[in-house]
């Protein structure tokens, strides 16, 4: 496939762990596993202190009619706790966790590989739903599993996968173009499961109503993809006959595009313009264009979901950075510590000072190694203490410009900040900002224009929250009022006409005892004159 060229962006060191395969973390003895993993409104526990849990119970559900994912327990244990704690999310807010003392049968079970990972489903305990055909069973039954399996996108911020799948759209992306540097859990997935992968794109794929998918990878990737989607054709011609091209029973294998190592070509944004040509909308989202895009860590949970009946426990986490000796890619049960991963590693090296959820560049800066492993957690990177700069005056070099792959002036939006000036920076688009950091890597001045810009967006976010629960009140009392309106409306005309049935029936009576007054007593109603005769007892 032919790529537009990609605007702006960096080359940047890779850092990536050698592709010696993925390899599983035991479970640690304790799991505190977060109920807010997602995009939306965090679970309320369903489980209390003391209860005993099965392996893939649900243990956190999300409120009525409110936007969010399920969450499940990776391991039988019991419930010693629910407590709050920070999570590995943009901000690290703080969320309620279940904390679990893991059985140990459970601990040396996951050892051995029978659990989500390479569960074979012939026994109760190794599903935690009825498995289902991705082909052919309903679609809304499809969205359905995948809701109840807790599926979020495993690449950003976690959209829910069902709610995200219900828009549709023409073209489905698969985003395996991970350009971070260290991170490559994307990478080893696709070495180790990429069938998985794919039949898992082509079923989000029938969820979405997508009539083409593109598989986003590096070069690397492309010849053993290829020879694959060669092999798995060939195969299909014989095995499959022309079921994949009927309607509703199938989707087209996927093409690949070959991505350049340029950060962030990993972001939905560039992505889409660089795979499409078309720029999605500053205050739009790519639905807006009929295009989605869906990790490639997403589509497997999804097809493990459908096809295996496994809620989403567990996922692929980096381990690397500057601050440890070693680097790795690890299957790491959900609620693990992030200390876990460092000590299957040897240990943090004594100076490192950073922990991030994440790559160096968009990864959020935790405040411990106590921090769990979520579904968006990608990786665990930690860093020795950088070099103290003094943010000095812009010089108006304009290499933030050169680098932003949304094609902003950084530079101008940062003085309007500086300015007080919300509206301004808003009118120059600090909205379409994707807070990739490329301009604070090659700011000669080391200004943090991206945290600067953060903390704007967060504010005019807040403000319109406000605004639109002002609206949302304002619009609560209007019909309050409205409906009151009509209710005394209608308990007026009720009242109205009761009356008039009431007055009617009394003018009825009224009418009656008139006529009988004005009539006189009629024969049958008068006593029977008497005859005089009847007192004559002498008579003969």
């Amino acid at each position: 496939m032919i790529l537009r060229r990609f605007f702006g962006g960096l080359v940047l060191p890779a850092m990536k762990p050698a592709p010696d395969g993925v390899r599983r973390l035991p479970l640690p003895p304790r799991l505190r596993v977060p109920l807010l993993q997602h995009a939306g409104a965090a679970c309320e526990p369903c489980v209390a202190i003391g209860e005993r849990v099965a392996r893939w119970q649900r243990i956190g559900r999300v409120p009525d009619n409110t936007p969010g994912a399920d969450v499940h327990a990776p391991a039988a244990g019991v419930v010693v706790a629910i407590e709050p704690g920070p999570v590995a999310l943009p901000g690290t807010p703080q969320a309620l966790h279940v904390v679990i003392d893991v059985d140990a049968t459970e601990r040396d079970a996951w050892a051995r590989g029978t659990l989500a990972a390479e569960g074979d489903g012939k026994d109760e305990a190794s599903t935690a739903f009825p498995p289902l055909d991705g082909r052919t069973a309903p679609v809304e039954a499809l969205r359905r599993r995948i809701a109840d399996a807790g599926v979020v996108g495993l690449g950003g911020v976690g959209v829910p996968s069902a709610e995200k799948l219900a828009a549709g759209c023409r073209l489905l992306i698969l985003n395996g173009a991970e350009c971070e540097p260290v991170v490559a859990c994307d990478d080893a997935l696709l070495r180790e499961r990429a069938a998985e992968v794919i039949a898992g794109g082509r079923l989000l794929a029938r969820l979405c109503g997508a009539t083409r998918i593109v598989l986003a990878i590096k070069p690397h990737l492309a010849a053993t993809l290829q020879a694959m989607l060669d092999a798995e054709a060939n195969t299909g011609a014989h095995t499959r006959g022309d079921a994949d091209a009927r309607p509703g029973l199938g989707t087209p294998a996927p093409a690949l595009a070959l991505l350049p190592d340029r950060y962030p070509i990993g972001g939905e944004r560039p992505l889409i313009h660089a795979i499409t040509g078309e720029e999605v909308p500053d205050n739009g989202l790519p639905r807006d264009i009929g295009v989605l895009v869906h990790n490639v860590g997403t589509a497997f949970a999804a097809w493990r979901a459908v096809v295996r009946g496994e809620p989403l426990v567990s996922r692929l986490v980096t381990v690397g950075g500057d601050g440890i000796d070693a680097t790795a890619t690890f299957e790491v049960a959900i609620g693990t510590p992030m200390a876990a991963l460092g000590e299957a590693l040897g240990g943090w090296r004594d100076d490192a000072a950073v922990l991030r959820a994440g790559g160096p560049m968009m990864g959020v800066a935790l405040p411990d190694d106590g921090v769990a492993i979520g579904k968006t957690t990608i990786a665990a990177t930690v860093w020795r203490a950088p070099v103290a700069r003094t943010a000095l005056p812009c010089i108006r070099c304009g290499d933030c410009a050169t680098v932003c792959p949304s094609r902003l002036q950084p530079q101008l939006i940062h003085a309007r900040l500086q300015a007080g000036d919300a509206a301004g920076a808003d009118a120059l688009g600090l909205i379409a900002c994707i807070e990739c950091g490329a301009c604070d890597a090659v700011c000669p001045s080391a200004i943090p224009l991206t945290a600067g810009f953060r903390v704007a967006r967060e504010a005019a976010w807040r403000a319109a929250y406000r605004r639109w629960k002002a609206d949302a009140a304002r619009q609560r009392f209007e019909r309050r009022i409205e409906r009151l309106q009509r209710e005394a409306e209608a308990a007026a005309t009720s009242q109205a006409q009761r009356m008039k049935r009431v007055s009617g029936a009394a003018a009825a009576a009224l009418a009656k005892a008139r006529a009988k007054r004005e009539g006189g007593a009629t024969p049958t109603d008068a006593t029977p004159p008497r005859d005089a005769g009847d007192n004559d007892r002498s008579a003969p």
